[in-house]
C-alpha cells in the first residue's frame, strides 16, 4: 500500500469520483483526455484523481492501439457500485433534513 503523505493528503470529491466513474464505466475503455472532456473535469485535476485511483487498484492503464487507455479493475466494478450506493444514501438523508 502507498505511504500517505498527511501534508498534503488527497482528499477526493464524491461528486467528482461519481463522474469519472460514470465516464469509465460507460466507455470501458477511454483516454485520459476524452475522459476529462466526458466527465467535464480539469484535465490537471482528472489526472490527480486518476493517480489515485490507480494507487488504490480501482483503475489501471492499457495500452490499446498504441493509446493509453483507463479502464477500471474488478475491484473499480465494487467500488464504483459502493460509491454510487452511498451517494444515494447520502441523497436521501438531505432529503429526511430539508423538509
Amino acid at each position: 500500500m502507498p505511504e500517505i503523505d498527511t501534508d498534503h493528503a488527497f482528499e477526493p470529491s464524491i461528486k467528482i469520483l461519481l463522474r469519472i466513474m460514470q465516464s469509465i464505466r460507460e466507455n470501458n475503455f477511454i483516454g485520459r483526455t476524452a475522459l476529462a472532456l466526458e466527465s467535464n473535469i480539469n484535465y490537471a485535476v482528472l489526472s490527480r484523481y486518476l493517480d489515485w485511483l490507480q494507487s488504490i487498484s480501482v483503475i489501471e492503464s492499457v495500452v490499446l492501439d498504441g493509446r493509453v487507455h483507463i479502464c477500471m479493475t474488478e475491484k473499480g466494478r465494487k467500488f464504483a457500485v459502493e460509491l454510487y450506493n452511498f451517494s444515494l444514501q447520502f441523497a436521501s438523508l438531505i432529503d429526511k433534513i430539508s423538509v
